[in-house]
C-alpha cells in the first residue's frame, strides 16, 4: 500500500537538530542505556535511539511472536538510529515529485528497536508519555523519524518503534507461523516501555498510544485486544481503523496468501508447517519482493496485513467493534478532507499532480471501479451519481472521486470507530483537517490528503525542504497549535486548556476543524454517503495471482 509512503517522506526532512555534550545514563530492566542531549527551537531534549526490545527475529524466529532481548551489562550507546525493518523502497507513486525523499536506510530483519525522546530537564512529576506506530500500509515505514520538537514543545516524552512489515511481521500459516507478529512486536515495545518508562522521568500510568495509518489500524487493533488493553491509557487513530477495508483479512484468506507465497518461492510442501519451515530459509529480501497478486485490481492492495488468530484477536474486528468488546479510554481520533487524493494521483484515470485533473464521466467510472472492484455496474453508476449530486461545476467528477475513495478507504471507518466508542461512553474527541500543506509543485486540487496533518503534528512544517511557504508564521502558528492539542490530550485526556471546552466531546456530528484559519466545532455529516460502500464493495474472497 504505497499510500504510507507518503506519510514516510514527510518526515524525512525532519531536523534532527544539534547535539551537544553532557550524554546521560538511564538504568532500565534490560541494562543501562546512554543517550545525548539534542537542541531543538524549543528547547533540549535527552533522546535515546535505537534501543533493542527484543531479540533480532531471524532463523527460526522468523514470523513468530517476538522475545524479549536478553539483558546486557554494559552501557548501551543508544545516540543513533538503529536498523529499520526490511522493506521494499520503490516509490511507484513518485511522491518524490512533492516533497524530498531519500530511501530508508539500513534494513534489516535485525530490527527490533525503539527511541524514546526526554524533555530536558524533566518536567514537574512524571511526564505524560506519547508512544507512536507508524503507518505504511503493514509493508514499508520506520521508527526512525526525529520526535524531539513534539517532544521539547509540549513538555512530554515521546516514543517509537520498529514492527516487523509485509510477510515478516504478518505471515499466517498457523502453527508454525500463528501471525500478527508485528502487533505482538508492537505489545512487547509497549510492555518493555510499560516497564521501563520511570526510569526516563515517565510516568506508566499515563501512556497514549498514537498511530497514523497503518499504526492508527494498529493502535485500533491494541484497543480491541484483551491481552493490550491494560497496557495503556488512551489513544490517538489518525485516517486509520482496524475495520478499514485494507487493515484485516480473514484467517482463511490469509492462508490462502500465505500458501501462494510459498508457492511463488517453490515452497512446494504438502502441509502449513512444512511451508513456514521453506519460508524461513529463504532470504528476507526474496520473501518480502515476492507479493501474491490480487484480483480484481484495487485502488489499494494490502496483502499481508492482521488476522484473527484467537488470541491477539479473539474474533473479527467489526464484531469486537460493535460487541464492544473494548474498554472505555480517551480517544482522539479523525481526518483529512482530501484522504483520497493520494492513491488517486497518477493511478486513477486522468488524475495527475501535474494538472487539475478535470476527469469526464467515463474517467470517474473507471476510478470508481478501482475503489470498488466487486461492485456491480449498476451499483458503479449509482455511485457516480451520488457522489456527484449538486455538483455543477468543471470540477465535479474530479471531487466525487476524490470524495469517494477517501470515504471507502479512510473516513467512513475512522467516523463508525469514533461514533461506536462514543455511544459506548468513551469521552471521543473526533476531528477533521482541513488545511492543504504547501508541498511544492502540489496542484490545489489535492487539498488537505492522507497525511497532511504530521509535519504540523510533529513540528517539522517549516523544514521541508520542497514547501512554498507564502505564509510562514501562520504555518507555525497552526503547527504549534495541532501540537499543543495532541499534546494537552496526551497530558490530561482531553485536547482542551483547562477550564475550556473549545473542542467539545464528539456526538456523532461535530467533528472539530483544524484549518490554518482557524480552529472550530462543526456540524458535518461525513458518514453521509457511507451507507452505500456496504452495497458497493460487499465482503468477499480473495484470489491470487502471480505477478
Amino acid at each position: 500500500m504505497s499510500q504510507a509512503f507518503f506519510c514516510l517522506l514527510l518526515l524525512l526532512c525532519l531536523d534532527p537538530g544539534s547535539t551537544s555534550r553532557g550524554d546521560t545514563v538511564v538504568v532500565t530492566s534490560s541494562g543501562p542505556i546512554q543517550g545525548k542531549h539534542i537542541m531543538t527551537e524549543s528547547g533540549m531534549v535527552t533522546a535515546f535511539l535505537g534501543i533493542p526490545y527484543a531479540e533480532p527475529p531471524v532463523g527460526e524466529l522468523r514470523f513468530q511472536k517476538p522475545r524479549p532481548h536478553q539483558p546486557w551489562s554494559h552501557i548501551l550507546e543508544a545516540t543513533s538510529f538503529a536498523n529499520s525493518c526490511y522493506q521494499e523502497s520503490s516509490d511507484p507513486y513518485r511522491y518524490n515529485q512533492v516533497l524530498d525523499s531519500d530511501p530508508i536506510p539500513s534494513v534489516s530483519e535485525d530490527c527490533l528497536f525503539l527511541n524514546i525522546w526526554v524533555p530536558y530537564p524533566l518536567p514537574m512529576g512524571p511526564a505524560a508519555v506519547l508512544v507512536w506506530i507508524h503507518g505504511g500500509g503493514f509493508f514499508m515505514g520506520t521508527g526512525s523519524y526525529d520526535k524531539s520538537l513534539l517532544a521539547a514543545t509540549e513538555n512530554i516524552i515521546v516514543a517509537s518503534l520498529n514492527y516487523r512489515l509485509g510477510a515478516l511481521g504478518f505471515l499466517a500459516l498457523p502453527p508454525g507461523a500463528p501471525g500478527n507478529a508485528g502487533l505482538w512486536d508492537q505489545h512487547l515495545a509497549l510492555h518493555w516501555l510499560k516497564d521501563n518508562i520511570a526510569a526516563f522521568g515517565g510516568d506508566p500510568t499515563r501512556l497514549t498510544l498514537g498511530g497514523q495509518s497503518a499504526g492508527s489500524a494498529s493502535v485500533g487493533f491494541h484497543l480491541l485486544s484483551p491481552v493490550s488493553q491494560p497496557v495503556f491509557a488512551q489513544a490517538t487513530l489518525q485516517s486509520g481503523a482496524a475495520i478499514s477495508p485494507w487493515a484485516w483479512v480473514s484467517p482463511e484468506e490469509a492462508k490462502a496468501r500465505g500458501r501462494h507465497l510459498g508457492q511463488m518461492l517453490g515452497c512446494a510442501e504438502n502441509d502449513d508447517k512444512g511451508v513456514v519451515n521453506c519460508l524461513q530459509r529463504k532470504d528476507p529480501g526474496e520473501v518480502m519482493r515476492k507479493l501474491p497478486g490480487t484480483e480484481p485490481r484495487n485502488l489499494i492492495t494490502t496483502i499481508f496485513v492482521p488476522t484473527t488468530d484467537g488470541e491477539f484477536l479473539p474474533d473479527d474486528p467489526r464484531n469486537l467493534l460493535e460487541a464492544r468488546s473494548f474498554p472505555l479510554k480517551p480517544i482522539l481520533t479523525g481526518f483529512t478532507t482530501e484522504e483520497g487524493t493520494l492513491f488517486l494521483m497518477d493511478n486513477a484515470p486522468g488524475l495527475s499532480i501535474s494538472n487539475e485533473s478535470l476527469i469526464n464521466h467515463k474517467q470517474l467510472l473507471q476510478g470508481l471501479r478501482l475503489v470498488a472492484p466487486k461492485a456491480s455496474q449498476c451499483a458503479i453508476q449509482a455511485a457516480a451519481f451520488l457522489y456527484t449530486l449538486g455538483n455543477n461545476g468543471k470540477e465535479r467528477y474530479r471531487n466525487a472521486m476524490v470524495k469517494a475513495a477517501g470515504d471507502h478507504m479512510f473516513l467512513c471507518s475512522v467516523a463508525e470507530v469514533a461514533t461506536q466508542m462514543a455511544k459506548a461512553g468513551s469521552p471521543v474527541f473526533a476531528y477533521v483537517f482541513t488545511h492543504h500543506p504547501p508541498y511544492a509543485g502540489a496542484p490545489d486540487w489535492i487539498g488537505a490528503t492522507h497525511c497532511a496533518e504530521l509535519p504540523y503534528m510533529v513540528g517539522n512544517i517549516l523544514s521541508l525542504t520542497r514547501s512554498n511557504l507564502t505564509d510562514p508564521e501562520a504555518e507555525k502558528i497552526l503547527s504549534q497549535r495541532v501540537m499543543r492539542y495532541w499534546g494537552q490530550f496526551v497530558r490530561t485526556g482531553s485536547p482542551n486548556e483547562e477550564n475550556a471546552q473549545d473542542w467539545p466531546i464528539f456526538t456523532g456530528q461535530n467533528f472539530f476543524r483544524i484549518d490554518i484559519e482557524g480552529s472550530e466545532a462543526k456540524e458535518m455529516s461525513p458518514t453521509l454517503y457511507c451507507g452505500i460502500w456496504d452495497w458497493l464493495e460487499p465482503r468477499g474472497k480473495w484470489r491470487g495471482r502471480d505477478t
